[in-house]
């Protein structure tokens, strides 16, 4: 018998897998992690929860004490929170739960790949409006957009990634008010923007709010897959009906509500990254290298030969994020914030690999 192995769904034909290059490097500056481990309390607590727990058995099914920990953390009630494997995760849940065949989102480009892929393999419409030169929403485009395509989703990166600055809260609350359905804020690099740049306190106001966080970054803990949203209640229990059981390890609960226990040992290296940000934004401008400005861990620059410089810098141990393959960001290559000796590095590689 003929056994043919059944074809891709033809909608998924042109998508291409997620990639971020892991490549050997002295000082990897490509993915936007801390270059701090947690604190050792935070270790101990996890790792002592783990052996007392009976891992021959299935972990908590619905993560209560991380549910309580997170809701206290974000001063909401915990009917409110959800918790997933990566932000990544959640916004599958969502477009799982709430998108899918006749359903749309709406998405402004260039920002985080997966906002137009996770919609995509969950059957979901994609539509995409640029954003402006300087790199944010447009705001009267937006709302056009909106009004001529009634996406059930509206989702935004603030801080956006890769270019790395925050949407005015303004904005946020103008597409809330005109969006038919959800306008969900990816606030992944919320920590290291400044006081009032976060939309949490909207969602008082919006029941069709969704603020997206993740544990990847400012909390040091990328590697535990953590992530987490608040939003109306009914958008949880939506959530429910699409989740794998048991999907949360005992491992990733016990470290979340270790690091939330810890949060200012967790979170006190911010202050210090947000310094090496701006150290290597004013570095690449005393070079007259042009530096967007942000408000992430992050920084994006323009240079004549992105992957001539790419590979130059790589050469000299530095690894950093090549974007000239995107729209509207030909030019750019993005470098991650972290140790003072990984800035000494990266301006010391810069040096060598552009020259005047």
């Amino acid at each position: 018998m003929d056994r043919r192995i059944p074809s891709v769904r033809d909608d998924l034909a042109g998508v291409e897998p997620y990639v971020s290059p892991q490549r050997p490097a002295k000082y990897r500056m490509n993915v936007n992690e801390s270059p701090y481990p947690p604190p050792e309390a935070v270790l101990d607590e996890a790792f002592a929860a783990v052996r007392a727990a009976e891992v021959n058995r299935y972990p908590v099914r619905d993560a209560d004490d991380l549910h309580r920990a997170v809701a206290e953390r974000l001063g909401r009630p915990p009917e409110t929170v959800w918790v997933a494997n990566g932000s990544n995760e959640v916004f599958q849940h969502l477009f799982l739960a709430f998108g899918g065949p006749g359903r749309r989102a709406l998405v402004f480009e260039p920002t985080y790949s997966l906002h137009t892929l996770i919609p995509r393999i969950t059957a979901t419409e994609v539509t995409i409006r640029p954003r402006t030169n300087s790199y944010e929403i447009d705001l009267d485009a937006a709302l056009d957009a909106i009004r001529a395509e009634k996406p059930d989703v509206v989702l935004i990166c603030s801080p956006n990634n890769p270019t790395g600055n925050a949407e005015a809260p303004g904005t946020v609350r103008a597409l809330c008010e005109s969006a038919p359905g959800f306008v969900v804020v990816d606030e992944a690099y919320i920590e290291f923007a400044p006081a009032g740049a976060s939309v949490l306190e909207l969602l008082e106001e919006f029941p069709n709010l969704v603020v997206v966080r993740t544990f990847s970054k400012a909390w040091r803990i990328a590697g535990a897959r953590l992530g987490y949203l608040s939003a109306h209640p009914d958008v949880v229990d939506g959530l429910r009906r699409v989740r794998l059981p048991y999907h949360l390890s005992a491992f990733t609960q016990a470290l979340g509500v270790a690091a939330l226990r810890y949060a200012d040992d967790a979170l006190k290296h911010v202050a210090a990254i947000v310094g090496e940000r701006n150290r290597i934004a004013s570095g690449l401008a005393a070079r007259g290298i042009r530096a967007h400005p942000s408000d992430s861990n992050f920084v994006l620059f323009e240079v004549d030969d992105p992957a001539g410089v790419w590979n130059a810098l790589l050469s000299r141990g530095v690894l950093v994020r090549n974007y000239s393959g995107a729209r509207a960001l030909e030019r750019c290559l993005r470098v991650t914030a972290g140790l003072p000796e990984e800035t000494d590095a990266f301006l010391s590689a810069i040096d060598e690999a552009v020259k005047p």
